[in-house]
C-alpha cells in the first residue's frame, strides 16, 4: 500500500540536501490552496517549495498556483515575503523541518499526524498557522508561544549492534522488522531493507538474534542513512502503474516493482506525491456514484423480476402438466373435505398450496384450473415486461456512465496536466531547436534584463528583432557544444514573432544576431540604457527578413502529458501530435486559444490529450491577436529536451 506521508528518514535526507541550497534564497511569493502551501523561490529543481502539514515538504516543478489565497499565505506575504533563508534543519530525528529567515522569523513544517505549518515570530510567538487547536501537550493559538509537538530526538541509524540490542531487549514485536519500526522508529521501508541487506528473513524474532546479526542490522541501517544523504531519489511503481513509494535510497529488496531513479530526491517526491494527490470531489463524482447506485438497483430489479417470472412459469407448466390432479385438489377443497393432497389451505383468504410435479403452486378457490394457468402465465409475462424495462434502463444508465467516465478521465487528465513537471525555461518564451539547442527569450523588460545578466555567456548567441519592443533571445550554444545556422534561424522566430511587429500587423521583420561577448549593459559615455535594453558592439549578423508567423503544436512529455510547443515548422512538426500555423489576425488571444484547442483535438489521434490543456497555456504562447490555419498531424516524436541544459 502506498504511504501517504514523508518519513523521518525522508526528512533527514531532504533537509541535509536543502541546508546549503536554500540558504540565501529569497521567498519571492507565497500561495495557498486548501492545506497546500507553496513558496515561489529559486531552487535547483522547480519553482516552488510545496508543503502539506502531516504529509510532505519538497521542491516542485508540477505545482501551479490557484486563484484563491488562504489566510496563512496572506500572513506570510505580510510578514516574510522577500526575506532570505538563513538556516534549514530537521528538528531531532522526526518529521519536522524548521526554516529560519534572516530577520529571525521561523517557518516550521510539521509532517507528523495532526501537524501544522507555523509562522513563528523572532520572539517565539505564533503569527499564523495552517490550523489552530488545543491538545493535552500544547496549544496552537495565534499570539501564544509556539512549542514543538512531542518529538523523537535520537536517530536509530546511528546505533551500533550493542545499542540495537539494548533497545530491542524485551521487545514484544513478532519479528525484527516490526521491532525496528515499533521500538526504534525506523521507517517501514528502511526496516525491511535493513533486514534484507543484513541477510535476515523479515519474520525472524528479535529476541532470537545474536550479536553478530544485530551488528549486521546496525551496519545496514548506517549504509541506508549514508546513501540517503547523497541526494538521489527513487520511485517504485507497482503492477497497476501507480507509485508505491519514494525513497532517498535504492530498495534492493523490492520485487515486482519498477524502479525510476532521479538525480535529486525532490524530483522523486514531486512525482510520487503529485501522482496520488486526491482530486476534490466534483459534481461529476457525485453523479457517477448516483448512476452506479441506479445501475445496481436496475440490475437487481431485472434479476428479481426474471426470477419471479420463471417461478410463475414453472407453476403454470406444473398446473398444465398435472391438470387433473389440480382439478381434483380444487374440487376436494371446495367441497369442504379434509386432506385433498394440499400442503396448505387458507379458506379465509381463499387459496390453497398444492405440490404439482414437484412444484408448490398457489391456486385460488374461486378460479378454475384454466383460469389459474392463464393467470400464472399473464403474471409471468407482466414480470418479464418489467424485467425488459429494467434492462433497457440498465443500458441507458451504462451509456450515461460511459459518457461520464470519459468526462472524469478528461478531468483527471486535466488535473495531471496542471501538475505537470515544468522546466525552468518555461517561464520564458522558449523553444528547442531541431538539433537540441535551447533558445529562451524574455516576456518583458525585467525578464530580458535577467536573462542577459544571468544566462548569456560569451560563446552564446544573442538575437533581437530589428525593432523597438522585442524579446532578447539567447541561444544557449555553449551548453549544447556549439550551434549551426539552422539553430540561429529557428531561434530567430522567437524574437520576431513576440516583437511589437506582430501586434502592429507587419508582414515581416528583420532579425540580427551577435555573440554574447558583444553584448553589454554599459552604454556609450553620456548615454542611458533603459531596463531591458543592451548595447551590441561590433558586427551584427542580419538574417533575411522573417515572415511573421508561428507554428504552434502539442507534444507529449515523458509522462504522456500535453505541452504547448512553438517555433518554425521544422521545430514543431517532429515533436507534435498535431499543430497549426498562427499569423497576426483579428481573433482575441483567449478566443484564438479556444479555437486552437478545438482544431487540434479534431486532428490529433487522441483528442482528449489536447482537450486536457488549459486554454491559458495556449494563450500564453500566442504573441497577440491571431488567425489560425487548418490543423495538421505532426510526427509525434515527443517533447524534445535541450542538450546540455538541466530542466
Amino acid at each position: 500500500m502506498a504511504r501517504k506521508s514523508m518519513s523521518s528518514l525522508d526528512v533527514m535526507a531532504w533537509a541535509a540536501q536543502q541546508a546549503s541550497q536554500l540558504r540565501g534564497q529569497r521567498l519571492d511569493n507565497i500561495y495557498q490552496d486548501g492545506d497546500l502551501l507553496a513558496i515561489r523561490m529559486r531552487l535547483r529543481y522547480g519553482d516552488f517549495l510545496v508543503a502539506q502539514p502531516g504529509v510532505r515538504l519538497h521542491a516542485s516543478a508540477r505545482y501551479q498556483p490557484g486563484r484563491e489565497l488562504g489566510p496563512l499565505a496572506k500572513a506570510m506575504r505580510d510578514n516574510v515575503r522577500d526575506l532570505r533563508v538563513s538556516e534549514v534543519k530537521q528538528v531531532g530525528f522526526d518529521r519536522l523541518v524548521e526554516i529560519t529567515l534572516e530577520d529571525g522569523h521561523r517557518l516550521v513544517f510539521e509532517l507528523l499526524p495532526r501537524g501544522v505549518i507555523a509562522l513563528v515570530s523572532p520572539d517565539g510567538r505564533l503569527v499564523a498557522a495552517s490550523s489552530y487547536f488545543d491538545a493535552k501537550d500544547r496549544r496552537v493559538r495565534r499570539g501564544l508561544q509556539y512549542s514543538y509537538p512531542p518529538l523523537r530526538l535520537e536517530s536509530p541509524f546511528a546505533l551500533d549492534g550493542a545499542g540495537l540490542a539494548s533497545r530491542l531487549r524485551g521487545s514484544q514485536a513478532k519479528d525484527i522488522v516490526r521491532a525496528l519500526v515499533m521500538n526504534l522508529g525506523v521507517p517501514g521501508e528502511a526496516a525491511e531493507e535493513a533486514a534484507f541487506r543484513a541477510g535476515l528473513r523479515g519474520n525472524e524474532q528479535p529476541q532470537a538474534l545474536g550479536e553478530a546479526d544485530l551488528a549486521k542490522v546496525a551496519d545496514a541501517l548506517r549504509s541506508i542513512a549514508e546513501e540517503s544523504l547523497r541526494g538521489q531519489g527513487y520511485v517504485y511503481i507497482g503492477q497497476d502503474g501507480s507509485p508505491v513509494q519514494a525513497t532517498p535510497f535504492r530498495v534492493t529488496s523490492a520485487t515486482g516493482l519498477r524502479e525510476l531513479s532521479f538525480s535529486t530526491f525532490d524530483e522523486a517526491l514531486d512525482l510520487y506525491f503529485s501522482s496520488f494527490t486526491s482530486r476534490r470531489q466534483s459534481p461529476l463524482d457525485a453523479e457517477r456514484r448516483r448512476l452506479l447506485r441506479s445501475l445496481e438497483a436496475a440490475r437487481a430489479e431485472a434479476e428479481e423480476y426474471l426470477r419471479q417470472a420463471s417461478a410463475l412459469e414453472a407453476q403454470a407448466n406444473a398446473v398444465a402438466s398435472s391438470y387433473y390432479q389440480a382439478l381434483e385438489a380444487l374440487r376436494c377443497v371446495k367441497e369442504g373435505k379434509e386432506g385433498c393432497g394440499a400442503k396448505e389451505v387458507n379458506r379465509r383468504q381463499g387459496y390453497m398450496i398444492v405440490d404439482l410435479s414437484g412444484v408448490d403452486v398457489k391456486l385460488y378457490l374461486y378460479e378454475t384450473v384454466d383460469d389459474a394457468i392463464k393467470r400464472l402465465y399473464r403474471q409471468a409475462g407482466e414480470l418479464r415486461a418489467k424485467a425488459e424495462r429494467a434492462s433497457r434502463m440498465q443500458l441507458d444508465i451504462e451509456a450515461k456512465l460511459k459518457q461520464l467516465e470519459e468526462q472524469l478521465e478528461l478531468q483527471e487528465l486535466r488535473e495531471r496536466a496542471s501538475r505537470r513537471r515544468r522546466a525552468w525555461y518555461e517561464r520564458y518564451h522558449w523553444l528547442v531547436t531541431s538539433s537540441g539547442v535551447l533558445a529562451v527569450g524574455g516576456r518583458d523588460a525585467d525578464q530580458n534584463e535577467s536573462l542577459v545578466r544571468k544566462m548569456l555567456g560569451p560563446n552564446d548567441v544573442f538575437l533581437h528583432a530589428d525593432i523597438h519592443g522585442a524579446p532578447a533571445v539567447i541561444l544557449m550554444a555553449a551548453a549544447a557544444g556549439g550551434f549551426t545556422e539552422t539553430d540561429v534561424s529557428e531561434a530567430a522566430v522567437l524574437t520576431a514573432a513576440y516583437s511589437r511587429a506582430w501586434k502592429e500587423g507587419m508582414a515581416s521583420v528583420s532579425v540580427y544576431w551577435a555573440y554574447g561577448s558583444q553584448v553589454s549593459k554599459s552604454p556609450p559615455s553620456g548615454e542611458y540604457l533603459a531596463k531591458g535594453s543592451f548595447m551590441v558592439y561590433g558586427k551584427k549578423n542580419y538574417l533575411r527578413p522573417l515572415r511573421l508567423e508561428l507554428y504552434l503544436g502539442v507534444a507529449l512529455d515523458e509522462e504522456g502529458l500535453p505541452v504547448v510547443v512553438v517555433g518554425p515548422e521544422s521545430v514543431v512538426s517532429p515533436q507534435a501530435i498535431a499543430y497549426l500555423r498562427v499569423t497576426p489576425g483579428d481573433m482575441k488571444v483567449e478566443e484564438a486559444a479556444e479555437e486552437i484547442i478545438s482544431s487540434l483535438s479534431r486532428t490529433a489521434p487522441e483528442a482528449k490529450v489536447i482537450r486536457a490543456l488549459d486554454p491559458s497555456e495556449v494563450a500564453a504562447r500566442l504573441p497577440g491577436r491571431a488567425s489560425t490555419s487548418q490543423a495538421r498531424r505532426g510526427q509525434a516524436g515527443g517533447l524534445r529536451r535541450p542538450r546540455g541544459v538541466a530542466d
